[in-house]
């Protein structure tokens, strides 16, 4: 490997540790999801369609319930779109890796709900379906992102789907709108047309140093995953003798500590064994890096106080006005955002309050640590490299 290739796959060192826990957390949701929650599963799946209805489903009863054929309809629709995508234009996916990436979410859509409605962490299936890509077809990077996104995307807006239902069923929308909400298509529009905008009205963008720092941090990474599983691909770096290849172990390790937590939690079913779960630990440790501590300090602060001070010391107050109270915090940022955009950064080319409060403490302190300056936390080697010296 060299030139390009080999640049890429130094950019690509520092995510190795992301890599082993996403491949721990593969086996580990698995695991988890067949040891806690196989009863669970199989008896939900039998009494669905004969479980006495509660508050919610009889206030719901009087709404018209969405067919199934019009789920299946979709279905198909959207797979022959898929298909047809695939054979008019040069993807270099063949139409049995379309199904592949399909199965991969059909399979892990159960397990992973599962975590994600206990603890609200989503289990990304992003460097698995690359992987998996990387050694069925292998140098081809097109085809490489386009089964990543098939594979994890489904899965993740179809549990974001089921999110939206059990949101529009608690508060009482009826299913059909529910179904056919717009919100996608204006969404997608809307994109589009402010990507337009953005590649015509903004220089530099995408440049390492864009004066508003339009840097492009997801695309940079969504390209360069498609040189490092696309391209040089998995055989050259976790294959028997390569560089990588204890970082399979993690596959073994993820498969194997939910079991020995499960056993303990059995023997001690009141200890702390039971708060054990493996699957969010992997995929929230994964996420370092690009997370540094800045990240997860305030996560844990926040989590603590409100998940259990709160929640032990005053659990009627949390019962009713923790989620509303998360949403809220949610819709502040987001409107926060579009206040500040408008009032302070886009008139008069940001020069509104420069010197006072674009320049206070608590907007500027984080452009003088590490992460920011790209300052390493060692120095590098007199010989300006490190690593191995071949490849």
């Amino acid at each position: 490997i060299n030139g390009t290739e080999s640049r890429f796959v130094s950019m690509y060192r520092y995510d190795r540790p992301s890599f082993s826990m996403d491949f721990a957390s593969m086996t580990a949701t698995i695991m988890h999801a067949v040891l806690y929650f196989r009863k669970q599963i199989w008896a939900q799946a039998r009494r669905a369609m004969h479980e006495p209805p509660d508050i919610h489903a009889r206030l719901m009863s009087v709404y018209p319930q969405v067919p199934e054929w019009w789920y299946a309809s979709l279905f198909v629709t959207m797979f022959v779109a898929g298909i047809i995508a695939i054979e008019v234009c040069p993807t270099q996916i063949p139409v049995w890796a379309f199904i592949l990436a399909l199965l991969i979410s059909f399979f892990y859509i159960i397990p992973c709900g599962m975590i994600q409605a206990i603890a609200n962490q989503r289990i990304g299936l992003n460097v698995i379906t690359e992987f998996i890509i990387g050694y069925a077809l292998p140098r081809r990077p097109i085809a490489t992102m386009m089964f990543k996104t098939w594979g994890y995307i489904t899965m993740f807006q179809g549990l974001q789907f089921t999110s939206d239902c059990k949101l529009a069923h608690y508060m009482k929308v009826p299913p059909r709108p529910t179904l056919w909400a717009l919100a996608t298509a204006v969404a997608g529009t809307t994109q589009l047309g402010v990507q337009a905008w953005i590649f015509s009205n903004i220089s530099d963008m995408c440049s390492p140093h864009q004066k508003d720092s339009f840097i492009c941090p997801s695309t940079e990474v969504f390209g360069t995953a498609s040189i490092i599983w696309g391209v040089i691909g998995p055989r050259l770096q976790f294959n028997k003798g390569q560089i990588y290849y204890a970082l399979l172990w993690f596959f073994f390790i993820g498969a194997i500590l939910p079991v020995i937590s499960y056993l303990l939690y059995k023997k001690y079913p009141n200890s702390v064994f039971k708060y054990l779960n493996f699957p969010v630990i992997f995929s929230g440790t994964g996420y370092i890096p690009p997370a540094t501590a800045v990240n997860y300090v305030p996560w844990a602060i926040v989590g603590f106080i409100f998940q259990y001070i709160i929640r032990r010391r005053h659990f009627s107050w949390w019962a009713k006005y923790n989620y509303v109270l998360s949403a809220a915090m949610d819709s502040s940022v987001a409107i926060a955002l579009v206040l500040i955009f408008f009032c302070l950064q886009y008139p008069k080319n940001g020069t509104i309050g420069a010197d006072t409060i674009q320049k206070w403490w608590g907007n500027t302190v984080f452009q003088k640590t590490g992460d920011w300056n790209g300052v390493a936390l060692k120095p590098i080697p007199a010989s300006g490299s490190f690593g191995p010296t071949t490849w």
